[in-house]
């Protein structure tokens, strides 16, 4: 049954954890299917269900008994953080008959719970229990029975962390200075890669999925403008242009971009890994943080992640006076109630601006 797909549409090591649920928490993942969710919304559905299952069959408990009580030591037991095992595939070359070869293998790892993680998994397990009650496989929500002291903290609007220009100039800046410090300073493609993938998220504000759905066929220029088409949330469609940084940097990339031995399926990916395949999110966020790393930024910035590079632009944007519903336009904000949040920062701003003058009267 292991080697059964459970979809033909979801990757494999995806198929492998939900062939794993109950059969009426595979029927969930067969309406998000017909639903036509995103392959991303239903991954992470499916690393947070398993989570769960993963605790409560070391807990003793089945579906059928999971009450209140029993969902509130499961968030007290992932509070900290928790082990993931994954499934990953390696690719390389066999150094005998230089054929690329795939494996995949097994990886445990610890994550750390943030914030926005625990509210995800808080939501995913909502809706699973909700389509439980729904289809009369349970006679009771257990989440709505659920009460934790720490839900209240869901509704506080928290004020993003985001870098201030000058931050931003030396997280670029850090791609050449990493790069300058290694052994060997024959510039490897993926220097040009690194550098214009943080000119992109930092001009564009698009979400990490968005960045690693990137085709060549993205880009369309129009005789001296370059433009990247898109596709955003619910398959929404936005355009938008480069500034002279952002497609002088990608065109440096595109001139140095692998064109040989790239894997099959992954020729039109516009950013490729060091295997030459797409490129994941997980590396992305690593790309990130290496060079967070060597702009030694302040401790506020320390923790810079690639969806923080979207707060980036937005505060910037917003500080210099543009319109909320062209930064709406712009990041693929479905409601302008998630670009306001935003406001909340300039407000900020200017009330230490005010403090700082009064303290120097």
């Amino acid at each position: 049954m292991a080697d059964t797909p459970f979809s033909r549409r979801l990757p494999e090591n995806i198929n492998r954890i939900i062939i794993r649920f109950p059969e009426d928490v595979r029927e969930f993942f067969l309406e998000m299917i017909s639903a036509d969710r995103s392959k991303q919304t239903i991954a992470n559905y499916a690393y947070d269900f398993a989570l769960f299952f993963d605790w409560l069959e070391t807990s003793g408990g089945v579906l059928a008994t999971v009450d209140a009580h029993m969902l509130k030591r499961f968030f007290r037991h992932i509070e900290n953080g928790y082990e993931r095992t994954t499934r990953v595939k390696l690719v390389k070359k066999n150094p005998i008959s230089g054929i690329m070869e795939e494996k995949w293998v097994e990886r445990t790892h610890f994550r750390e719970n943030s914030r926005a993680g625990k509210q995800r998994k808080r939501a995913s397990l909502r809706s699973l229990f909700r389509y439980l009650v729904k289809t009369r496989v349970l006679e009771r929500d257990p989440m709505e029975e659920y009460e934790d002291a720490g839900l209240k903290s869901r509704n506080q609007k928290k004020v993003p962390v985001f870098l201030t220009r000058d931050e931003a100039l030396r997280l670029i800046q850090a791609v050449s200075q990493y790069h300058e410090k290694q052994k060997r300073r024959q510039q490897h493609w993926y220097e040009y890669r690194d550098r214009a993938l943080i000119l992109l998220l930092l001009n564009t504000g698009m979400r990490v999925s968005e960045l690693v759905s990137l085709n060549l066929n993205s880009l369309q220029r129009d005789g001296d403008t370059l433009r990247v088409v898109i596709f955003g949330k619910g398959g929404k469609e936005r355009m938008l242009k480069l500034n002279r940084p952002a497609a002088e940097g990608l065109h440096q990339y595109l001139s140095h971009r692998p064109r040989q031995e790239v894997l099959p399926g992954h020729q039109d990916a516009l950013l490729l890994n060091k295997n030459r395949s797409r490129i994941s999110r997980k590396a992305i966020g690593e790309v990130i943080h290496k060079y967070v790393k060597e702009a030694n930024l302040p401790p506020k910035a320390a923790n810079i992640s690639p969806h923080k590079l979207r707060h980036t632009l937005a505060t910037l944007l917003l500080s210099n006076g543009e319109n909320l519903r062209v930064v709406q336009e712009i990041l693929g904000h479905s409601s302008i109630q998630t670009t306001q949040i935003y406001t909340h920062v300039i407000n900020a701003e200017k009330d230490s601006a005010l403090d700082r003058l009064g303290d120097g009267t």
